[in-house]
C-alpha cells in the first residue's frame, strides 16, 4: 500500500472539509474517505497501466496486437464473488510450447524404445513428421490401423492408414464388415480405453508425436517383414511416453 498517498488524501479531505464550511466531523470524515479514495484509484489505475505495458513488451503473443477480439467471450452468468480458487491450464495458456516440442517428445520416446526395449536401431532413421496427423484420430490397437471415425462412429474411407501408407478402401471395408464401428469398441470422450475397448482416440496435442511414432514403427516392420504383436507395440509406446509435464518444455 501506498502509505504517503493516503497521508495525503487525508490531509486533503481536512482542507477540503474546512473549505466547504462543513458542521460536523461526519461531513469532514466524509470528505477525507473521498478523497483518500480517489486517491488511492488513481494511484492503482497508474500501477496497472505500467504493468500492463511491462507485459506486452516481454510477452508480445498476449498483447492487443496479437489477440483477436472476437475470439475472446464472456461467462455473464457467473459472478467472480462467488469464486475463491482460481485454477489455471498450463498448456497454451501459462505455458507456450515452441514448434520443437513435438519433435523432441518424438526422439525421446524413439530412443526409450530402441534402448530400454531392445527395439532395431534402425528406427533411428525415422524423424517427426510434421503434417502426417491430426487431434482427433482413432487408432485400431488390434489391427495397428490409424483413421478418422465421426461423430456417428464411421469410418472415413481414405483415412485409414497402416504405418505411413493408405488402406485401400475395400480392405478397410473387408476387415470391419463396412464402415461403422460399434460402440463397445470406441474409447471414450478423453481417449480412454478399457478392457474390450480397440479404438483408442488421441485428443491432446501431446498425442501427435506419439501417433507419428506409432506410425513409423509399424512401417519399419512392415518393410522389413518383422512379424510383431500390434496390441504390444501400443503399450509400449504408451508406457514409455514422455511425461507431460509442462515445467519440463
Amino acid at each position: 500500500m501506498n502509505f504517503r498517498a493516503v497521508f495525503r488524501g487525508r490531509v486533503t479531505g481536512k482542507v477540503l472539509a474546512q473549505q466547504s464550511g462543513a458542521k460536523n466531523y461526519r461531513e469532514a470524515t466524509m470528505c477525507t474517505s473521498s478523497a483518500s479514495g480517489q486517491d488511492m484509484t488513481n494511484w492503482l489505475w497508474s500501477i496497472y497501466n505500467e504493468t500492463k505495458k511491462q507485459t506486452e513488451a516481454l510477452i508480445p503473443v498476449i498483447s492487443k496486437n496479437s489477440v483477436n477480439p472476437n475470439t475472446i467471450f464472456a461467462n455473464n452468468e457467473m459472478s467472480l464473488h462467488d469464486i475463491e480458487i482460481y485454477g489455471f491450464d498450463y498448456d497454451y495458456t501459462l505455458a507456450f510450447y515452441s514448434r520443437h516440442l513435438h519433435t523432441l517428445i518424438f526422439n525421446i520416446a524413439r530412443d526409450i524404445l530402441i534402448q530400454e526395449h531392445r527395439y532395431p536401431e534402425g528406427l533411428r532413421e525415422y524423424e517427426y513428421i510434421p503434417n502426417f496427423v491430426v487431434r482427433g484420430l482413432h487408432y485400431d490397437v488390434q489391427k495397428a490401423l490409424l483413421m478418422k471415425i465421426d461423430a456417428f462412429h464411421y469410418i472415413q474411407l481414405g483415412t485409414v492408414y497402416r504405418g505411413l501408407h493408405p488402406v485401400p478402401d475395400k480392405e478397410v471395408i473387408a476387415m470391419y464388415d463396412g464402415c461403422h464401428v460399434p460402440l463397445e469398441n470406441m474409447s471414450d470422450f478423453y481417449g480412454k480405453s478399457s478392457h474390450g475397448h480397440t479404438m483408442k482416440q488421441f485428443m491432446d496435442i501431446f498425442s501427435l508425436p506419439e501417433m507419428n511414432l506409432l506410425c513409423c514403427v509399424n512401417d519399419y516392420f512392415m518393410k522389413h517383414n518383422i512379424d510383431y504383436e500390434p496390441v504390444h507395440l501400443y503399450k509400449d509406446v504408451k508406457v514409455k511416453r514422455p511425461e507431460q509435464n509442462s515445467e519440463q518444455w
